[in-house]
């Protein structure tokens, strides 16, 4: 807990918890616009509840839960629910949590590479995958879970611990490329000529082959505006628990109470919505300057 406070307390984290408090809805500096490279189709939002709304990610259906392939916001929401309660009801059990952590790989299209480390480490998965949630939970960058070298945490882990963990958000290179777009608009907004340290959210780069003809940018650097780059491990998880904080703090204040994504929700809904917008918005930030 006396790193979440430290963490509040660091210069610019609360002025901009504030500031997109009151921009939460704003139509004109979350426009944005960007080319599907699967399907060639335009996508385009004037807000972020405008991302929310134009958001679709294409998962597979599972059997073994009862859910069907889909796209839609509530079709992933049936999705995360069968996942999430899939996931708590395996407690520690090594060969429950490999099945459902590989079921939540594919959910989310990360299977490559995660399952087999799955795998490889079935023998206490259980117990080390509650380990670091617990640590997560507690907001304690320094707690030696999360310092540790062997911690794995990529944006294949971020997904399950999102659904483990309250008020934590998917932190994939999607959702931080949105991140810097939101802190690059706040430094504009205050006339900063660089990013603070503590709202310097790293970026990592979208995964598509080296010879792609029109490339995905993620990276929200502008100008003198510029950010760091992701690293896995203790890096990844000490600054999806800061984007994690930060968001969390923003869906439930009272400068947006009136907000769409915000009315008629439970907190837990707000966040959740409010990251499909980020991650709608971090798909491609090629028009963003």
């Amino acid at each position: 807990m006396k790193s979440k406070q430290a963490y509040a307390t660091l210069p610019h984290v609360p002025e901009f918890i504030g500031w997109l408090a009151t921009q939460l809805d704003s139509t004109t500096l979350f426009k944005h616009e960007y080319v599907d490279r699967r399907t060639g189709a335009k996508w385009s939002c004037d807000s972020l509840y405008g991302a929310y709304a134009a958001y679709a990610w294409n998962h597979p259906g599972n059997k073994r839960l009862a859910y069907n392939p889909g796209s839609c916001s509530v079709s992933n929401d049936k999705a995360l629910d069968a996942l999430r309660a899939d996931l708590i009801t395996a407690g520690t059990d090594d060969s429950k949590v490999l099945q459902s952590t590989r079921d939540i790989m594919a959910w989310g299209g990360v299977t490559a590479r995660n399952a087999k480390w799955l795998e490889q480490n079935e023998v206490d998965l259980g117990r080390m995958i509650h380990d670091v949630a617990a640590a997560l939970v507690k907001k304690d960058p320094d707690h030696p879970v999360l310092k540790s070298k062997a911690l794995r945490f990529n944006s294949g882990m971020t997904k399950v611990y999102s659904l483990l963990c309250p008020d934590f958000v998917i932190y994939d290179s999607r959702v931080a490329a949105a991140m810097g777009m939101l802190v690059v608009r706040y430094c504009q907004f205050k006339g900063l000529s660089t990013v603070p340290a503590a709202l310097n959210f790293p970026w990592a780069a979208a995964k598509e082959a080296e010879t792609a003809v029109a490339p995905k940018r993620r990276n929200p650097n502008t100008g003198t505006l510029q950010f760091k780059r992701l690293r896995s491990g203790s890096h990844h998880a000490c600054w999806n628990m800061r984007a994690s904080w930060i968001l969390s703090q923003v869906a439930q204040h009272p400068l947006c109470s009136n907000s769409p994504l915000r009315i008629g929700k439970t907190h837990a809904q707000t966040l959740r919505d409010i990251e499909k917008s980020l991650f709608s918005i971090g798909y491609d930030l090629s028009n963003f300057a």
